[in-house]
């Protein structure tokens, strides 16, 4: 029997309190398995093609390398400054974590260990955002209420632009980057062509992240306890959906049919069906499951 493309992807989810990575079948959220992970471990990528995950441990700034399929740790490099976002340019390969400390992105070649290139950024930078041609780079800058929009074959700057209060995680869709405004309760669309602000979006109260499924945008809302979804070409709120206690990470499998979310709260998976918006499931996770991040990727 054909295994569906969901039923092939994996979420990887870090527990921060726990100490701990679950890796799930994406399509059922039925838990394949829990590693250990110490060092609050939040923000993930995930890199499907081929077939590694990245971590990044916050308390001792390091960066964990993780096979996909068998979730063992393929290398562990320590990080300077404070590093937080993670993402991987998925032409290339390679990984970018920002420094939350230092203002800058790392742009690192995991399979050497070796950091190559830092671009400066502005205070405080979050989530980051890679083109799906590995051409630009963006990244949410919290203690600026900006993004910056980065050049990866030359490492300049293209724009710094302004966005609502406090942004931390960003989505890049249809050519817009779509930031998480965590003290504006919005989200910001920045058109990547002209580098200008589109729209401002009102959803729920502290935003952290976002995801796209069928045509919709789904914004977790921390303190909501709750996912705002809105259209994503008319940028019309839609609807609000509950789900668990202070939800933070938020992915879409690549058939646009499951929107899965991190609960920190809750110590759970919400499971919703991206049409329909109903709840299909929660899934328990160890203590403090967070997420931050692209989570879901398909297996190589």
């Amino acid at each position: 029997m054909a295994t569906s493309a969901a039923a092939q992807e994996v979420a990887v989810i870090p527990s921060q309190n726990a100490g701990a990575v679950s890796f799930l079948d994406a399509g059922t959220g039925a838990v394949r398995v829990t590693v250990p992970l110490p060092g609050k471990p939040a923000a993930v990528a995930v890199d499907g093609p081929r077939g590694r995950a990245y971590v990044v441990a916050v308390e001792p700034g390091r960066l964990h390398m993780l096979d996909l399929l068998s979730a063992e740790t393929l290398r562990v490099m320590d990080l300077p400054g404070a590093p937080f976002g993670v993402a991987v340019n998925p032409a290339s390969g390679l990984v970018y974590v920002s420094d939350w400390q230092a203002a800058q992105l790392l742009e690192i070649d995991a399979g050497a260990g070796t950091i190559l290139r830092r671009f400066a950024t502005g205070p405080a930078p979050s989530g980051i955002a890679v083109s799906e041609d590995g051409a630009q780079l963006v990244t949410a800058e919290r203690d600026a209420d900006s993004i910056s929009l980065i050049d990866t074959a030359s490492g300049a700057t293209l724009a710094q632009v302004a966005v609502g209060a406090h942004p931390f995680g960003v989505t890049l869709h249809a050519g817009r980057a779509f930031t998480a405004d965590v003290m504006g309760n919005t989200v910001s669309v920045v058109d990547l062509d002209s580098h200008s602000l589109i729209a401002t979006i009102p959803v729920g109260e502290r935003p952290y992240a976002i995801a796209f499924a069928g045509g919709k945008g789904f914004v977790t809302n921390q303190y909501g306890e709750s996912v705002s979804v809105f259209d994503a070409g008319t940028f019309e709120v839609l609807a609000t959906v509950t789900v668990g206690e202070y939800p933070e990470g938020i992915a879409a499998t690549a058939d646009g049919r499951r929107i899965l979310v991190a609960n920190w709260f809750s110590d759970t998976l919400s499971i919703l069906d991206a049409q329909s918006l109903a709840l299909q499931g929660e899934v328990a996770l160890p203590e403090g499951p967070r997420g931050f991040g692209s989570f879901i990727g398909g297996e190589p």
